[in-house]
């Protein structure tokens, strides 16, 4: 069995596959599927450290709201 859905909202969404067998539903699979926008390249990064032994600290502009979990890495 295979089926296609669009998925018109931004988020987590849950499907689940069940079966009906004597009146009782039983799960078979499921699926959760994240949607949202790719992240932007960062723009506007800017990073001031104080001291030659302190930690530097950045900050940037992130662009679009993604709607989903998004981690900037900065090398």
């Amino acid at each position: 069995v295979s089926t296609k859905f669009l998925v018109h909202t931004y988020g987590k969404h849950m499907f689940t596959c069940k079966i009906v067998c004597e009146y009782k539903k039983k799960l078979i699979c499921g699926i959760d599927i994240e949607s949202g926008n790719p992240p932007d390249e960062p723009r506007n990064v800017s990073c001031i450290q104080y001291g030659t032994d302190g930690h530097p600290i950045c900050t940037w502009d992130k662009g679009r709201l993604t709607y989903i979990n998004t981690t900037y890495v900065i090398q």
